[in-house]
C-alpha cells in the first residue's frame, strides 16, 4: 500500500511539473463577426485546425475587440500573450513593420492574389518585421479608390484641400502631393468620419464598402484613383507556439502560411466584388479617370513615393527602393 501511496505522489510530482499543453489558442482580432476576414478565414481556419489535429488543438476567436480595444495594439497582444494569436495590419504599427508599409507602394501589384503568391515568393525578406512574433499568414486586399460624399473627383484639381483618410504612411505623403490633407484613421471609424465631415474622402478598397456600410453615405466613387494595396497578417506569440507539442504544431502548420494567405487574398476579391455591387446598387456615381486626368495623377505622386522610399531605408539601414524592386512583377513599370 505504502508503494502505491508513494508511486501515486511521484506520478503527481511529475505531471505538475510537466509544462502544460495549449490545447486552446486565443485569436484576437477587432473587426465584427460578420466582417469577411471573421467568416472566411478566421473561422474556418479554427475548424480546420481542430480537424487536423483531431480536436487535441482548437482556437477560439475572439472577435470586435474582445480581448482589448484598438486595431493598432493588436501587435502588442500577441508579442505580450495576451492574445496567442491576433489579426495585425502592419500599416497601423509602421515603426515596428519598417519593411512591410513599403509593400503599399502605389502601382505596385493589381489584385490581391496577384500581390500575395508574389509576396510569398520573397517572405524570407520580412523576417525582421515579425522577428518578435511567429508569421503564420501574410495577405493584401484591393488598391484603393476614392469615395467621397459631398463633392465627386474627376481631375487632380478636385482633390485639392480635401481632407482624405488614408491607411498607411506611404498614402500621406502621396495625398500631400496631390494637394489633399490626410487623415490617418482605422477602417472601424471611416463611416463616421465621412457622414459627419472629419474627412471629405476615404481612400480605402472596395472590400470595406460592406463591411463599415459606406455606400449608405457615398456618393461619388473614384475607382481608378492610383491607389495602394494594404498588408495584413496572422502572428503568433513565441512562447504559445513553444509550448504546441510537434503535432499541434504539425496542424497548425498545415492549415496556415502561403496556403491559408491566398485564401484570404480571394476572400477579400470576393469582397471587393460585393462593394463595387452595393456601390452601384445604392446609385453612387462612378468616376473612372481618363488617360490624361490618371497620368496627372500618376506623375505628381512618383516623387513622393522616391522619397518615402529612400527616406525610409536611409533611417532603418536598408535600401528602400532596392527592397520593393524585389516584389516588382518582371517588366513593371516603377510608379
Amino acid at each position: 500500500m505504502l508503494r502505491k501511496i508513494l508511486a501515486g505522489a511521484v506520478a503527481t510530482l511529475l505531471t505538475c511539473s510537466m509544462p502544460v499543453r495549449a490545447d486552446e489558442l486565443k485569436l484576437a482580432h477587432f473587426m465584427s463577426p460578420q466582417h469577411p476576414m471573421d467568416r472566411f478565414v478566421m473561422t474556418p481556419l479554427a475548424e480546420r485546425v481542430a480537424a487536423a489535429s483531431g480536436g487535441d488543438l482548437t482556437i477560439k476567436v475572439y472577435p470586435g475587440g474582445e480581448l482589448g480595444a484598438g486595431a493598432n495594439q493588436q501587435y502588442r497582444r500577441a508579442v505580450t500573450g495576451i492574445a496567442d494569436i491576433a489579426f495585425n495590419l502592419p500599416q497601423y504599427t509602421p515603426a515596428q513593420f519598417k519593411r512591410s508599409v513599403l509593400l503599399h507602394v502605389p502601382g505596385l501589384f493589381t489584385s490581391p492574389q496577384e500581390a500575395t503568391t508574389r509576396i510569398w515568393s520573397q517572405i524570407g525578406a520580412l523576417d525582421e518585421d515579425f522577428s518578435e512574433v511567429r508569421l503564420l499568414a501574410f495577405w493584401t486586399n484591393n488598391p484603393s479608390m476614392l469615395l467621397t460624399r459631398d463633392k465627386p473627383v474627376r481631375s487632380l484639381a478636385d482633390l485639392r484641400g480635401m481632407k482624405v483618410r488614408i491607411p498607411d504612411p506611404v498614402s500621406g505623403s502621396i495625398i500631400e502631393a496631390w494637394g489633399g490633407i490626410p487623415v490617418s484613421l482605422p477602417a472601424t471609424e471611416t463611416y463616421n468620419a465621412l457622414s459627419t465631415g472629419i474627412v471629405d474622402a476615404l481612400l480605402i478598397d472596395a472590400s470595406a464598402v460592406g463591411s463599415y456600410k459606406l455606400n449608405e453615405i457615398t456618393r461619388y466613387a473614384t475607382v481608378n484613383i492610383p491607389g495602394a494595396l494594404s498588408t495584413f497578417s496572422l502572428i503568433m506569440n513565441k512562447a504559445s507556439w513553444d509550448r504546441l507539442s510537434p503535432a499541434q504544431q504539425a496542424a497548425l502548420t498545415q492549415e496556415t502560411g502561403e496556403k491559408l494567405s491566398i485564401e484570404a487574398a480571394q476572400a477579400f476579391q470576393r469582397a471587393g466584388d460585393e462593394g463595387m455591387a452595393a456601390l452601384k446598387a445604392s446609385n453612387v456615381e462612378m468616376i473612372t479617370l481618363d488617360d490624361a486626368n490618371l497620368g496627372e495623377f500618376t506623375a505628381a505622386m512618383r516623387a513622393p513615393v522616391e522619397r518615402f522610399l529612400t527616406a525610409q531605408g536611409t533611417e532603418h539601414g536598408f535600401d528602400g527602393k532596392a527592397f520593393v524592386d524585389r516584389f516588382r512583377i518582371r517588366d513593371q513599370a516603377a510608379p
